[in-house]
């Protein structure tokens, strides 16, 4: 069935609204790459504050309770752990104790029902899912500006090439139950709209990258980047919410906005630091 112009103008009105949004978050997250120094820990503490939020209020609606500094404290640690370069292994430890020691005080778990398993895997979980992931992009700026600005290029290219696509011509779609508006067509079309741009990028960024290492770029870019978003819808599905929150009236919260970027980030770095 071909689309009204009313369906073509509401959707050009929500593409409009994304890239404004968009513009923002490049914004703030340019300015903070190119200033670093302890600007970039401290604006990971921020993210992680909001999306550790929004990660609770999942588990809170299946009457789950992880232990708010058995996430918080450990997830606020690590970034300054990367940034200081500081070996990993016994503040790892320590960490990991400081985790169980808060989640068996608790035993047999928060409010009403014994969760005790449950909720440590939520602290365990959300300190990898919320600090560890996103925070490699501290990793990722030691080697340069423009190093660690490229897997965020390539994500947000890949997404709003997957988008308009799949908002004109999609017709079947990825996957329905967890991500309605995700077609096959917009993420299949999106890796060669991608490509030349990793290829031009990587000539002007990583110039020991050649032609191979930009096709397995933008292919990890592509799939893990439409993984990381249908992960977390996955969480907002099974809860019932459509949104993380409201931090961004329309189009939700930062889980929302920077999920491929949670997967995309550290699979950049892995492969940079083993190809580049």
């Amino acid at each position: 069935m071909l689309k009204t112009g009313s369906v073509y103008l509401v959707q050009f009105k929500d593409i409009l609204k994304r890239i404004k949004t968009g513009f923002f978050l490049v914004t703030i997250v340019v300015i903070t790459l190119w200033i670093d120094h302890i600007l970039l820990p401290l604006v990971l503490l921020f993210f992680i504050t909001f999306a550790t939020n929004e990660y609770f209020r999942f588990w809170h609606r299946k009457d789950v309770f992880p232990h708010t500094l058995a996430v918080l404290f450990p997830g606020y640690t690590i970034p300054f752990l990367f940034y200081f370069d500081i070996p990993l292994l016994l503040p790892g430890f320590i960490l990991f104790f400081f985790i169980a020691l808060l989640s068996v005080m608790r035993f047999p778990g928060s409010r009403r029902n014994p969760n005790f398993l449950t909720e440590i895997s939520a602290n365990f979980f959300g300190v990898f899912y919320i600090s560890i992931l996103p925070s490699t992009i501290i990793l990722l700026r030691k080697y340069g500006f423009c190093i660690s600005l490229l897997p965020l290029v390539l994500t947000w290219i890949y997404d709003t090439f997957a988008y308009i696509v799949g908002s004109i011509w999609g017709r079947h779609r990825l996957a329905e139950k967890l991500s309605p508006k995700k077609s096959i067509e917009g993420t299949f079309v999106a890796f060669f709209l991608t490509f030349p741009f990793t290829v031009w990028l990587n000539s002007l960024w990583v110039k020991s990258f050649g032609l191979i290492d930009a096709v397995w770029i933008t292919l990890g870019i592509g799939i893990l980047g439409t993984v990381g978003d249908l992960f977390e819808s996955g969480m907002k599905r099974e809860v019932g919410l459509k949104d993380a929150s409201n931090v961004f009236p329309g189009h939700g919260g930062f889980l929302d906005r920077l999920d491929s970027l949670i997967f995309n980030i550290p699979f950049f770095y892995l492969y940079f630091i083993t190809r580049g």
